[in-house]
């Protein structure tokens, strides 16, 4: 049998638990969405362009670096003493 401190310790956590709960859940949440004044304008081509060439950049770093690291696996470590 547990002791009186221990289990009104406990259930006055779950208390607090569920009233936390109860509160976060019912509080009411306003999300306000503001237009822009100024249309958006779209980027230069340019931008289009720098965009592409950096993705193809970072595809083309990551392949080297899969090719070296499958270049250093396939050669044996050298052996000491000879």
């Amino acid at each position: 049998m547990q002791r009186p401190r221990q289990a009104l310790k406990r259930r006055a956590s779950a208390v607090t638990g569920l009233a936390a709960v109860v509160a976060l859940v019912g509080l009411p949440v306003e999300v306000t969405i503001g237009l822009a004044e100024q249309p958006v304008l779209p980027p230069p081509p340019v931008a289009s362009l720098l965009l592409i060439a950096s993705c193809l950049l970072l595809v083309g770093s990551g392949l080297g670096l899969r090719r070296l690291a499958a270049a250093r696996l396939a050669v044996p470590p050298p052996v000491p003493g000879l």
